[in-house]
């Protein structure tokens, strides 16, 4: 292929491009979400999922005609082009836009697909009738339109080679038509928008998930903005013959819309892919919980087991976790107090052993752990009544 003499450098042309592709990067991640959560979580491959997955490779083939375009001067005005650039630029874009206009209602029957599953018992045949006839309607005004944009011309050729001979006398039905497809068009996006937002409402679901589900498909409203916005810029093509740049603002907008369409059908496709990680994260953070009180309980058993082989008799166990003077002391004699034999525990106890029949008190053999004051305490004899000592752990 050969390269133009002067590389394009137009501000219109340089939008064109970054939006484009940054919409076909965002609408690829999202579909290949969507299809791991098809393949991988429900093990399924769906009509939504195939028309998602075509309207995207339609994309993609519209969105390289477009860089060619972009590449030989599209965005720039006619006047600063050659005859062969202007050629070769209108040859991609009149290529490009039967593709984005089929990647679109691709995208669009991805979306009805889904919408004839989810209308729920009520009014069931009405609600797949009106959601069919839609579809229908989108389909048909893209054939047509395809129709009539290479019927504009006689040979088909002339329509991008202004140099050939022959006749463009189909220019203004074309118009005309698009005036028509965009008003048809602009319709199936609102309603294909707001029709699962109302039937969602009518839903026992919690709040949350309303509001949710009417996101997903919002995109479609403003799918329908931009579709407006390039209908009422049609005219502007009959009014000049600057068409190297006037057709670039209306790319702009036809490639916001297709993407915008393509991503509000792939992000309901994601709800059993969000639901699966929001699951395996609550019961991650459960299972944490209860390692952490399985931890602690087994702790106390332990220290438990330890006070219980204590000498019988009546014993006191004291331990101080205060952070006061004091810490400093405990601290200097913890190996000294180690030496003795004796055992340091962080928490403070009150362990009583003896005879539960004749004291009324708890019996041998069983903690009962009572908060007392923080301090040092030196150890009495083995055989008193009462043995005071420092449990050291």
């Amino acid at each position: 292929m050969n390269t133009p003499s002067n590389p394009p450098t137009s501000k219109l042309g340089v939008i064109l491009l970054e939006l484009s592709w940054a919409l076909f990067g965002i609408s690829t991640l999202i579909l290949g979400l969507r299809l791991f959560s098809d393949l991988y979580y429900m093990r399924t491959f769906k009509l939504p999922s195939f028309f998602t997955l075509l309207g995207l490779l339609l994309g993609l083939a519209g969105q390289i005609l477009i860089t060619y375009s972009v590449h030989w001067g599209l965005g720039k005005h006619i006047e600063s082009l050659q005859l062969t650039q202007i050629e070769m630029t209108m040859t991609y874009i009149w290529n490009a836009q039967p593709l984005q206009l089929l990647a679109n209602t691709s995208g669009k029957l991805a979306i009805a697909t889904l919408l004839v599953t989810l209308h729920g018992p009520k009014f069931a045949k009405a609600k797949s009738i009106f959601i069919w006839t839609l579809a229908a309607l989108q389909s048909t005004i893209v054939i047509i339109a395809i129709s009539m944009i290479y019927a504009q011309c006689d040979p088909v050729e002339k329509l991008w080679k202004v140099s050939l001979p022959g006749a463009c006398n189909g220019r203004e039905r074309n118009e005309k038509w698009a005036y028509v497809q965009g008003a048809i068009s602009s319709f199936v996006d609102l309603a294909l928008a707001v029709y699962p937002i109302v039937l969602f409402w009518d839903l026992r679901i919690q709040m949350l998930k309303k509001l949710v589900l009417s996101v997903l498909f919002a995109f479609g409203i403003v799918a329908c903005i931009c579709c407006i916005v390039r209908t009422v810029n049609v005219s502007r093509l009959g009014q000049t013959s600057d068409l190297t740049h006037e057709v670039a603002e209306l790319v702009i907008w036809n490639t916001a819309e297709m993407y915008l369409v393509l991503i509000a059908g792939s992000l309901p496709g994601l709800r059993p892919l969000c639901n699966k990680r929001v699951r395996a994260l609550s019961n991650r953070q459960s299972s944490y919980g209860y390692h952490s009180r399985d931890s602690n309980m087994a702790h106390k058993r332990d220290f438990a087991m330890k006070l219980s082989n204590l000498p019988h008799g009546r014993t006191k166990a004291f331990a101080s976790t205060s952070n006061n003077d004091r810490s400093q002391e405990s601290t200097e004699n913890f190996f000294a107090n180690m030496s003795n034999g004796h055992i340091m525990k962080t928490t403070e106890f009150n362990v009583v052993h003896g005879d539960s029949s004749s004291r009324g008190e708890t019996p041998s053999g069983q903690e009962d752990e009572r908060g007392v004051e923080q301090g040092k305490a030196s150890r009495g004899s083995a055989g008193s009544d009462l043995e005071i000592g420092r449990i050291r752990t």
